[in-house]
């Protein structure tokens, strides 16, 4: 397959990516929220006929641990206190944000200021659908240091050196607080979980959740499990091709399906997804900064040369991110005639319940921009597919039955003992 980039530009990005982290510093390797009154606040109080908004803030180090524990106990702690007082239950939103933002509160344009205007404008659609939905929001913001410097162009330099700290962000700490959000939130049946996270906040979670589903799958999935959230969502995540054709390879392996389960004892197939990833076709951050880090890195690394006809190399999978490979994507968003259109890919490999939408510059047209009106309508829809917001309706995951021994062939097994030397034949060899 043609090569992306040529060599000047190799090492260039070589130079850069070697450089950044000697460039960086100007922006301090520090909590920045000390006390309850800075990570727990009030964003809308709640009343009568209006839905309260919480937040709560989160923050781990460049290690992926905990800068305090008291931030994620007071954080339970709230969700909680929320689950018992609420009348029609609770929604919990996550948001692990990317490269570029970290906790800290003094920057009028941040994610962190951005998380907190959205989840007070989800308070307020939450209020206009009236009884079917949740009367609380809790918005929690887990925070990491996506920034190092904010001097323009070297802080462009710095993505390759914060995209290997989101992999160790990727940690025990950061699944201890997600399993634990999940099971304070979904103490009552009626109140769900979001768990979401942009650019490396959604390879941070990826990496986190994925292998525990899997896990969950193969020890209860025959039955069914719920899911470790009501929804995983990434939004332009900075994450590898090859990493997600494996997940989905499994899934497909194993008839991996999703359904429907309400308090009365009925099952249906979900008509969406049990996670869900967002990204632009002009998000240039994920089409053309990732590939360059993946194939620095990657520079070394040995690649089998094919996967099977019609699958695209190892090579190739690797050093794209999982939105901008056409073998993955699974669904397609643009906009007609003023309105947003969501379709499935006709014939697409991944037809899994994984959604990989791919969107056109109308609905998001640059890596950042995930809370316009047109994101976030075509982010409702998806949402709602599932029945999210009604009470009694969860998400559950389903595993294929695995094959009954006695189908299982002999004449392998049988090849197998006759080829194998015993200890007595290698004795005399």
């Amino acid at each position: 397959m043609k090569e992306a980039f040529s060599p000047v530009l190799r090492l260039l990005v070589i130079i850069l990516s070697a450089a950044a982290p000697l460039l960086g510093g100007c922006v301090a390797n520090k909590q920045y929220n000390t006390t309850p009154d800075q990570y727990l606040s009030a964003v809308i109080v709640a009343g009568e006929g209006v839905v309260g908004v919480d937040l709560a803030i989160i923050e781990f180090d460049e290690f992926g641990m905990l800068w305090d524990r008291d931030q994620l106990e007071d954080a339970i702690s709230l969700i909680e206190r929320r689950n018992e007082a609420s009348e029609r239950g609770i929604v919990v939103f996550t948001y692990t944000h990317g490269w570029m933002n970290n906790a800290d509160q003094s920057r009028s344009e941040s994610d962190l200021t951005r998380f907190r205007d959205w989840t007070a404008g989800l308070a307020g659609r939450l209020q206009d659908q009236g009884e079917l939905a949740p009367d609380h929001v809790v918005g929690v913001y887990l925070a990491w240091r996506g920034a190092t410097t904010r001097l323009p162009l070297v802080s462009t330099a710095t993505f390759w050196d914060r995209r290997r700290t989101a992999e160790r962000v990727a940690s025990y700490p950061m699944l201890e607080t997600l399993i634990r959000i999940k099971t304070a939130g979904q103490s009552r049946s009626d109140s769900k979980v979001i768990v979401s996270g942009h650019s490396m906040g959604g390879l941070i979670l990826t990496k986190t959740l994925a292998p525990s589903l899997n896990a969950l799958l193969l020890h209860q999935g025959e039955g069914g499990v719920s899911k470790l959230t009501n929804m995983l969502v990434t939004h332009n995540p900075a994450f590898d091709g090859l990493s997600t054709y494996q997940f989905i390879e499994y899934l497909k392996l194993n008839g991996v399906t999703a359904e429907l389960r309400t308090g009365d004892g009925s099952v249906e197939p979900a008509p969406g997804p049990i996670m869900l990833s967002i990204t632009s076709e002009a998000d240039w951050v994920t089409r053309l900064a990732y590939s360059a880090g993946q194939i620095v890195g990657h520079r070394s690394t040995n690649f089998r040369s094919t996967l099977g006809e019609g699958t695209p190399s190892q090579g190739y999978l690797a050093t794209r991110a999982l939105g901008h490979v056409d073998h993955l994507i699974s669904h397609r968003a643009w906009v007609e005639d003023g309105e947003v259109k969501l379709e499935r890919v006709p014939g697409a490999y991944n037809d899994t319940p994984y959604w990989i939408v791919q969107v056109s510059e109308e609905i998001c047209r640059d890596h950042g921009d995930i809370f316009n009106d047109r994101y976030n309508e075509l982010y409702r829809r998806i949402l709602h597919l599932n029945r999210i917001f009604e009470p009694e309706v969860q998400t559950w995951v389903r595993r294929r039955p695995a094959a009954p021994l006695n189908e299982i062939p002999l004449v392998s097994m049988e090849r197998h003992v006759t080829e194998r030397p015993s200890h007595k034949q290698k004795g005399n060899q």
